[in-house]
This record gives structure tokens, C-alpha cells and sequence, in this order.
């Protein structure tokens, strides 16, 4: 892997080695799941990587793999106990087949749901967090990738489909056979189901009012996917809000939202994440874009 990312870095003029061995292991993950069938088609990705991979390319690199359940409707108008047993199903299927990726790929990984080094379960199966694990050869430590899937998720807009773009797809075919040969599927594109960026947009905004730790990113995110869509974020307050209060039926985002007040945004932390500089006019959207999020915040503790 050494001599690949060392190859790659040369090639994209990234100095960020570590950064870019786990996008390379990030894009190998995607790849694989997306060639099991059934996954494709259950299974909407989502988030800072769809962002970078679907929309917006790559201004900076991102760390894990978000998905949502699309057949929602299944679970609709049936007991809480049926609910539980279909997901642990679900969960159970999604194991197996990281369990064949990560054996494909030499990464650590465990089928096993009691043991939270490898899975997180919240929600009475609702949410589900899966650490694959490996060896970084740049860093010399163990680090992990992050696959999140919300089983229950308020979608306001339409799923779309897309092609989530390697950032290697310019490399020569003809090079990559000849040098790293076992590597040649980073060189793909990657064909799926995603959220509109609109959506990723609501969720982002969802995110920064309820994640426990605030992240630089989703403002950067934010500014960026606005800059690009135009959307009237106050003709849209309805929609963001029903998404903020989906997710309040949930004791760890009541408990994050109470604490919103004290976050302060610092982009220095994430500086290694970035591969493009921020574009002007990032303060003065933040000034603006801070009195939005309060106005939703006061309107959202009225409501609750």
C-alpha cells in the first residue's frame, strides 16, 4: 500500500499520504459493496463522501461511509417487536457481506454485534455504526473506517441515481495494470442510489444542531453545496425542521441539541481534511448562516 499511496501522491500532487491511503481503502469498500445487488438497491449513500464523490469533487477528503435504508415503508404500521426482528435480519446481511469485503481486502473486521470494536447498535436496531479496522503503513498506528446506516430517516426528497467519481479515475489504466495491478478498481467509478444534494443539505444542517461535537466541515459543506444549489434555505425551514424533530424522538440528540449554544466554529482543527482553499466569502455566510440556525434552534425549543 506504501508504494501505491506514494505513487498516487506524486501523481495528484497530494501531500496528505495517510489521508489518502484511507480514501483508497474508503473507495475500495464503496466499490464492493455496490456490487452486491440487493445492497445497491436497499441502501442510499449519503454524506461527506457522497458530497465529494457525487456533487461537489474532491475540496477536501472525508473519513466515512454513510448509508440510508430506502424500503422504509416496510416498516410502517407494524409492532415495535416485528420492527426489531426485520433489522436485526437486515443487520445480519449487512455483516456478512463486510465480513466478505473485509476479508477481500485484509482488513479487521468481526461478525459479531456484542462486540463494539466492530459494531454499534442504537435505537432499537435503528442505527447502526461498523468500524473496519487496518493497519495504516503511512502512520504506523491502527486506524479505522466508519460505515454508518440510519434504518429510519425522515427523506424529503427524491433518491436519485449517480455515479460516486474515483479521485484516481485519471490515472492510465494501462499504468495501474502495469504497477499496482491488484489495485485497478480504485481507477472505477462507482454506479448507486443517493440523496439529492439538497437533502445532504438538510442533514447537514440537521447535523450541526444535534451532533454532539461540532465539525468545521459541515459549514464548509454547507457553504459550498449553497454556493452550488441556490436553495432558499427559509422557504425550506418546514422540511429541516420535520428532519431536526424526526430525529428528537432520540435521547442522544435531545441531550446534543441542549448543548448548541455553546458551539463555536473553529476551521482550523479540520485544515488536513482540505485539498482546495476555502473560497471568499466563507466568514460572511457564517455570520449570516449562524443567525438561521439560531432562528431554527428557538423555534424548535418552542415546538418541543
Amino acid at each position: 500500500m506504501k508504494e501505491l499511496v506514494d505513487y498516487l501522491s506524486g501523481r495528484l500532487t497530494i501531500e496528505n499520504k495517510s489521508m489518502l491511503e484511507k480514501d483508497i481503502l474508503l473507495h475500495r469498500v464503496l466499490f464492493k459493496l455496490m456490487n452486491e445487488s440487493w445492497f445497491k438497491e436497499e441502501f442510499a449513500f449519503k454524506g461527506g463522501t457522497c458530497i465529494i464523490k457525487c456533487y461537489l469533487g474532491y475540496y477536501r477528503f472525508s473519513e466515512d461511509l454513510d448509508f440510508t435504508y430506502i424500503q422504509q415503508e416496510e416498516l410502517a404500521n407494524i409492532s415495535q417487536k416485528e420492527v426489531r426482528r426485520i433489522l436485526s435480519k437486515k443487520i445480519n446481511e449487512v455483516l456478512t457481506l463486510l465480513s466478505s469485503v473485509t476479508l477481500e481486502l485484509g482488513l479487521d473486521f468481526k461478525k459479531d454485534k456484542a462486540n463494539d470494536r466492530y459494531v454499534e447498535i442504537g435505537g432499537s436496531n435503528k442505527f447502526v455504526t461498523f468500524k473496519l479496522w487496518y493497519h495504516s503503513e503511512l502512520l504506523n498506528v491502527e486506524q479505522f473506517i466508519k460505515i454508518q446506516i440510519n434504518f429510519f430517516e425522515l427523506i424529503t426528497e427524491i433518491i436519485i441515481e449517480k455515479n460516486a467519481l474515483s479521485l484516481y479515475s485519471k490515472i492510465p489504466e494501462k499504468e495501474m495494470k502495469l504497477l499496482f495491478p491488484e489495485y485497478i478498481d480504485i481507477l472505477s467509478d462507482v454506479s448507486l442510489k443517493c440523496y439529492s444534494l439538497k437533502e445532504i443539505l438538510f442533514e447537514k444542517i440537521r447535523a450541526i444542531l444535534t451532533r454532539r461535537g461540532l465539525k468545521s466541515r459541515d459549514f464548509i459543506d454547507v457553504f459550498l453545496i449553497m454556493e452550488k444549489e441556490s436553495v432558499h434555505l427559509q422557504k425550506n425551514k418546514k422540511k429541516i425542521i420535520a428532519k431536526i424533530q424526526f430525529m428528537l424522538r432520540y435521547d442522544k440528540y435531545i441531550q446534543n441539541i441542549s448543548l448548541f449554544n455553546s458551539k463555536k466554529v473553529m476551521i482550523g482543527a479540520e485544515e488536513k481534511l482540505m485539498l482546495l482553499p476555502l473560497k471568499k466569502g466563507f466568514e460572511s455566510f457564517l455570520d449570516e448562516f449562524s443567525m438561521y440556525l439560531k432562528e431554527l434552534f428557538d423555534e424548535i425549543k418552542i415546538s418541543n
